[in-house]
C-alpha cells in the first residue's frame, strides 16, 4: 500500500497562523511614527488656518482684521486666534523637532533651502477670508510653509486666504 506524503489542513492553518503573527509584528519594525510627526504637524498648521479664515468669514467685521499669532518654545507652537481685543481661540500645536520654512517669491527650491520662520509669527485675515497685512492691505503672493523634520512636508496660503497641502503655484 502506498503512503500518500503530504502536510495536514490543521498543519498549514497553524503554519499561516503562525506566518500571519510574524509578520504583524515586523511590519511594526520597519515603520516608526518619527516619519509621520511632519505630516501631522503641516497637518495641524493647516487646520488652525482654515479654522481662522473661517472664524473671519462668520466675524465679517469690515474694521477688524482677524490675526493667527503663532509663538514657538521648545516643545510646542502657541497659537492664538484674536480679532480685536477678543481672543477667539488659544491652544498648543506639538512641534517635535520640526522646523518651518517660508517664501512668498522660491515655489520651486528644495525646503532646507528656503529661510527659517522668524517666530512669532502673524498672518491676518479680513472679513473676506482674504489674506492681508495688518493694515488689511490684501496679499498679493503666495505664501509657501515647508516643514522639515525626518520628512518634508509643505502647505501653501493663497492671497484669497485658501490653505491648502503640496506645493505652491508662482
Amino acid at each position: 500500500m502506498n503512503r500518500v506524503k503530504g502536510f495536514t489542513l490543521i498543519e498549514l492553518i497553524m503554519v499561516i497562523i503562525v506566518l500571519s503573527i510574524l509578520s504583524a509584528v515586523g511590519v511594526g519594525l520597519f515603520s516608526s511614527s518619527e516619519q509621520y510627526t511632519t505630516r501631522l504637524a503641516a497637518d495641524k498648521w493647516l487646520t488652525v488656518l482654515r479654522s481662522a479664515q473661517r472664524l473671519a468669514l462668520l466675524k465679517q467685521s469690515n474694521t477688524l482684521v482677524l490675526n493667527v499669532n503663532i509663538a514657538q518654545s521648545a516643545q510646542a507652537w502657541d497659537v492664538g486666534i484674536r480679532q480685536g481685543a477678543t481672543d477667539l481661540n488659544r491652544f498648543a500645536v506639538e512641534r517635535e523637532n520640526i522646523t518651518v520654512r517660508s517664501s512668498t517669491s522660491d515655489f520651486t527650491s528644495a525646503c532646507n533651502s528656503l529661510p527659517a520662520v522668524a517666530f512669532p509669527l502673524t498672518l491676518y485675515f479680513d472679513g473676506y477670508g482674504n489674506a492681508t497685512n495688518a493694515s488689511r492691505v490684501p496679499l498679493s503672493t503666495n505664501l509657501r510653509l515647508c516643514f522639515s523634520g525626518q520628512t518634508q512636508s509643505e502647505i501653501c496660503m493663497a492671497p484669497s486666504g485658501y490653505i491648502y497641502e503640496g506645493s505652491c503655484a508662482p
